[in-house]
This record gives structure tokens, sequence and C-alpha cells, in this order.
């Protein structure tokens, strides 16, 4: 109940506040146990605030043509790091009703994993990929 009204003051009042302030302020306000279970819960890490790896591939304008005998290593690979909980999902973009995909976005949990994937995929070796980036996505909202 204490976390509500601070962060209702904070709010009301256009505050802004870090987490690890407001952290401090609640500690700073004696050890009862409601407190110190609101620091807790408000501190614990949750899916709301996963950080995840965006790996963006660029095709070759005739992928279609070109991927057949290196999708199913590529697909085969994908499977792999998803049934270890490396990757979260896969798949390949374009413009609204694409024909053509221009490249793919995989999402994977760990740095390793985005980049354990583009040095084992088939589409790389192969020359299907002609360009590539891993970035960092912080998931702040997301439905439950």
């Amino acid at each position: 109940i204490y976390l509500s009204i601070y962060l209702s003051i904070f709010i009301m009042f256009g505050l802004a506040i870090s987490r690890s302030s407001l952290l401090t302020f609640l500690a700073s306000q004696g050890t009862s146990s409601s407190r110190q279970q609101a620091i807790r819960s408000f501190s614990r890490v949750s899916p709301l605030s996963a950080t995840n790896y965006l790996l963006k591939y660029e095709y070759i304008p005739d992928v279609l043509e070109k991927r057949g005998p290196y999708r199913e290593g590529h697909l085969n690979l994908a499977k792999k790091l998803i049934g270890e909980d490396k990757c979260l999902s896969g798949g390949p973009t374009g413009a609204p009703n694409m024909e053509v995909p221009t490249g793919a976005l995989f999402v994977f949990t760990d740095l390793e994993s985005a980049e354990l994937f583009v040095k084992e995929d088939p589409y790389v070796s192969a020359g299907i990929v002609s360009g590539h980036t891993i970035e960092e996505w912080n998931v702040v909202v997301q439905k439950e």
C-alpha cells in the first residue's frame, strides 16, 4: 500500500523518479514488513522488464529462388534454439502484402544465441543474407 501511495504522489505532481531512487526512498521510511514487501515486489524482475535481442536480416532480392537448398538447415537451427528457449520467434519481413521478403526478424533471449545463429545459419554462409544487425530490446509493455 505504501508503494501505491508514493507512486500516486509522484505521478500526481508530475515528478519523474527512477526505480532505484524510489527503492532508496522506500527503504529510508523504516522497516515495517509491509514496506519491505512493497520494496521486494517492486524490485523483482518481471517479464515486462526482460531484455531480448533482435536479429534483423536483409535478404538478397532473389531470396526465393536461392534459398531452397539451405531452407531446411536454416529452419532447423531456429527450431533448435527455440527448443532450448534461446529463440522466442522468427520469420520473414517486408512491406505489407509482400510476395518476396526483404529480410527476417528473430527474437533471442541472449546476445550469444543471436550471434550463434548468424554464425551457424546456412542462409548467411550461402550469401542469402546480405546484411544483419543485432539490437538490444528492453521489453517495457506486453500483453500478459
